[in-house]
């Protein structure tokens, strides 16, 4: 059976004894933890290392820090950039985690800079994916960015088009999320990049923010077909893709609502 996560995002990066308790309580099967390896929160650098113990029986994979990777060469900005960075490398092998998965930039950017900041993040890309391999991490690259935001920084097609550029060791982690929001053919896509792809952030949103419903939600943009239809061709295209369920801490992802998804997911995912 393939590896399923529960990102730390539904416990807002910090309720870990909440989460712990989520997955103790789930008796299927194991499920493993997506750790944020960088957030605003007050002590959360501490309060992470300190999960490395309480975690360590389980699989676990880690999102690369939360910060703009298209940054000017020399600037505050790219040292902030190195500094967290190399701090979540660290902890990729103080949890003997399983992969990393990092964003192609973060923010808003200027339409007419679009092409300035495609180079840009393939700079940022070929760099620090060399660097992880190098390091014997597991890294893969998400479709990040939603009209909403200003943010669309390489369409279904160009996103695509950046695996022929990254080293054939890098993955692809798509983001069903985000892949919505930009209205993307998410089963095309996923039967075109094949076992290239490597991981999912599987959530749901209502069309237009980025807002990490679960999957099944019933005020989705995307209906409960469309969902199941999106698993079938991760079944049939990706069949060792892991999956992340990764949802927002905001009263939707209850503790039933995650189980009965883990298990659809499963049945679904499993049944071809």
């Amino acid at each position: 059976m393939r590896d399923i996560y529960l990102s730390t995002y539904c416990v807002a990066f910090q309720d870990y004894p909440w989460l712990a308790e989520c997955i103790r309580t789930f008796p299927d099967f194991p499920v493993g933890v997506e750790f944020a390896t960088s957030w605003t929160t007050p002590n959360f650098d501490e309060n992470l290392v300190r999960q490395i113990p309480v975690f360590s029986h389980l699989p676990i994979t880690l999102h690369a820090p939360f910060v703009e990777e298209c940054t000017i060469p020399g600037s505050p900005e790219e040292q902030f950039m190195e500094k967290e960075y190399n701090k979540a490398c660290r902890l990729y092998h103080q949890f003997h985690a399983t992969s990393m998965v990092m964003h192609t930039h973060e923010g808003s950017f200027p339409a007419q800079e679009g092409d300035r900041w495609r180079a840009r993040s393939l700079e940022v890309l070929l760099d620090w994916t060399r660097r992880m391999i190098d390091e014997g991490i597991h890294v893969t690259v998400e479709n990040v960015g939603y009209p909403k935001k200003n943010s669309v920084l390489f369409d279904q097609e160009q996103f695509v088009a950046l695996f022929d550029r990254l080293p054939q060791e890098v993955g692809c982690l798509i983001d069903t999320g985000h892949a919505m929001l930009n209205r993307w053919d998410i089963p095309a896509l996923i039967r075109r990049m094949g076992t290239r792809i490597k991981g999912y952030h599987l959530n749901n949103n209502d069309g237009f923010h980025d807002s990490h419903y679960p999957i099944y939600d019933p005020e989705g943009f995307c209906s409960h077909q469309e969902m199941d239809d999106i698993l079938r061709a991760i079944a049939q295209y990706t069949p060792q893709a892991h999956l992340v369920l990764e949802y927002a801490p905001d009263g939707r992802a209850t503790m039933p609502v995650i189980h009965s998804d883990i298990r659809r997911v499963v049945q679904i995912t499993e049944s071809l």
